[in-house]
């Protein structure tokens, strides 16, 4: 991001975001000739946590590997078959072998789709035991 250089600049780009973010550049900056003052403003960044999971099944004798922002509300809806095409509707019998946090989305499917197309229960059972190899896995990518 380029320095505000010229007075209102700031004001501009806020304005320019709120009143329409699909046009970038649409109100040229150093337009404003009244005089602004900026004490300060903050940012926030909302970071929303995600995990990969692991569920199993004794009934089926299987595992399913997943990612959500919300691990009750996924497992849950696993259980009470929400996901009518879903592998899990086979079984009413999940519970959680393996919650494992995720600083964002992309690492959490990164994992999944790593693990998934590992198809092994014995490399699945080996992240059961030791998470940590999820971290190595990260950190190769």
């Amino acid at each position: 991001m380029q320095p505000l250089k010229s007075n209102g600049t700031l004001a501009q780009l806020v304005e320019q975001w709120t009143e329409n973010p699909c046009v970038p550049g649409s109100i040229p900056g150093g337009t404003t000739k009244t005089r602004t003052t900026c004490s300060g403003f903050l940012i926030l960044y909302i970071y929303i946590m995600h995990y990969l999971y692991i569920i199993y099944s004794k009934n089926l004798d299987t595992y399913y590997i997943g990612e959500t922002n919300d691990l009750e509300e996924r497992l849950f809806k696993h259980n009470t078959h929400i996901y009518k095409k879903s592998f899990t509707k086979a079984a009413s019998d999940w519970h959680f072998v393996l919650k494992f946090k995720c600083i964002n989305r992309s690492d959490a499917l990164f994992l999944e789709r790593f693990i998934k197309r590992m198809k092994s229960k014995r490399f699945i059972g080996k992240i059961i035991k030791t998470p940590e190899i999820l971290h190595d896995i990260l950190n190769k990518r």
